[in-house]
């Protein structure tokens, strides 16, 4: 596996430095999903900076305060010491520390699941360190553990952050910086699988990715493998509902009621497992474009976890007793039409970041998928003050100039039943590979295809 150059994360880096730059004391929470880099964001910040560093475990809050102790004799060089409890170490800290100092206590979810040893924090906070000039950084995988004991009105540690880094996982555009030279397709696959998450790219060479994809996910030994049953157990106490819940969406259930009964859960029940995955980034609740709606579906926003479950999960228990043929065989087959579902969110980013740029007809505030009655347009974007739309349709294909005309002419016939009387209306494609697409682009038609992704890049 090779750890490739830091990448992204600028604004992070730069809101890191306004806070160190003060001088009285700071907390400060780094949370995002298992993966995305919390740990390393913060270490690339700590260069050249007093600091304590401790990565707890998921072991006894006794066995992490032992790490603490250990830490605290090397900073200072002196004996470890053996303080009994974290508010007799910070106690310390605070007592002999000089100028800004960093404590950065990684992975402190592990504390939180001690009800104790939340509240001993509160008093840390409030008490111990208040007017220290220390900044004390939190990391967090546990997003529901996290959003419990720091977002919850009733919990002890109830709005003392100074500010909370959500980390994302990184955008389809990031990942011509990360693997150098790569060509747009192969992009294109890697980001369908790993949903940009740093530590998943980081098992791809970004030259053949339907290689790695095979060795990384099919393998019973291989990390990307077990990955995802793992970070459920991880987060969850039912874990195999939310399994569940997933493998319906996966089957193309998307509504409440079509996922409740899949899953044997009352959809009553079944709607607030959602709302937890949608919190967590796994899922996302949509709503059409363009028209009201009060239901809505839900679909993958994490395309690891789309992935996984698609073709992966179905296939567990052979793969694990080294058996993967019919899973490889089912991913030959059906990664094409896989990589369709995965490009219109890589489309989105696209159009979010030429909207940002000012390069198209028009500002958009707004952008979704519309649906009606069986027919249904992948991308419209919105500018409801100025009356302006854009319908682009989106194919993993490669398009002659006659068959691209056609998924344009058919567009203009969808976009009529949309409705919008008075609004502006542009029409676009986004495709592999578009045929000729300068002449479309002189008839009016917005064109794009992954030259385009490169040029933008």
């Amino acid at each position: 596996m090779k750890i490739r150059k830091f990448v992204n994360r600028k604004e992070e880096l730069e809101t890191l430095e306004k806070l160190y730059n003060r001088s009285d004391f700071t907390l400060v929470l780094v949370t995002g999903r298992r993966r995305i880099g919390k740990s390393r964001l913060v270490r690339e910040f700590l260069t050249n900076k007093s600091t304590i560093t401790v990565q707890f475990e998921k072991r006894v809050w006794e066995y992490n305060l032992t790490k603490l102790n250990r830490a605290i004799g090397e900073y200072f060089s002196i004996p470890v010491p053996n303080f009994s409890t974290f508010s007799d170490a910070f106690r310390f800290i605070g007592s002999q520390a000089k100028g800004r100092l960093i404590v950065f206590l990684d992975e402190f979810s592990y504390l939180l699941r001690y009800s104790e040893v939340e509240a001993e924090f509160q008093s840390i906070v409030d008490e111990i360190l208040a007017d220290s000039s220390i900044m004390l950084i939190l990391s967090a995988s546990s997003v529901g553990l996290l959003k419990r004991s720091f977002f919850d009105y009733s919990s002890p540690l109830y709005g003392r952050s100074d500010a909370t880094l959500n980390l994302q996982p990184l955008k389809f555009k990031h990942l011509f910086e990360w693997f150098d030279g790569t060509d747009p397709e192969e992009a294109v696959k890697i980001y369908a699988v790993t949903s940009g998450v740093p530590r998943y790219l980081e098992l791809f060479e970004g030259k053949s990715a339907e290689k790695d994809i095979e060795k990384n996910f099919f393998d019973p030994n291989a990390f990307l493998f077990r990955e995802a049953k793992e970070l459920l157990e991880e987060e969850f106490r039912e874990p195999e509902t939310y399994y569940t819940i997933l493998e319906a969406v996966a089957e193309g259930k998307t509504r409440v009621n079509e996922i409740a009964q899949h899953s044997f859960i009352e959809p009553k029940n079944t709607a607030r497992y959602l709302r937890i995955l949608e919190d967590l980034g796994i899922l996302k609740r949509e709503l059409p474009v363009a028209r009201k709606a009060k239901r809505g579906i839900y679909r993958f926003r994490d395309l690891y976890f789309a992935f996984w479950f698609r073709f992966v999960a179905p296939y567990f228990e052979e793969i694990e007793s080294g058996f993967p043929d019919g899973a490889l065989e089912e991913f030959r087959r059906g990664f094409n039409q896989y990589i369709g579902f995965a490009f219109e969110e890589i489309v989105r980013q696209l159009l979010i970041e030429l909207n940002r740029e000012g390069r198209l007809p028009f500002k958009f505030t707004k952008i979704g998928r519309w649906w009606h009655k069986g027919e249904e347009i992948d991308i419209v974007a919105l500018n409801k003050k100025e009356k302006k739309a854009l319908f682009v349709e989106v194919k993993w294909k490669e398009l002659s100039e006659k068959k691209a005309q056609g998924i344009l002419k058919d567009l203009e016939n969808k976009i009529e039943v949309v409705g919008l009387e008075g609004w502006e209306k542009n029409c676009g494609l986004v495709a592999k590979r578009v045929e000729n697409k300068e002449e479309l682009e002189e008839k009016g038609f917005l064109v794009w295809d992954l030259k385009d992704f490169e040029i933008s890049n």
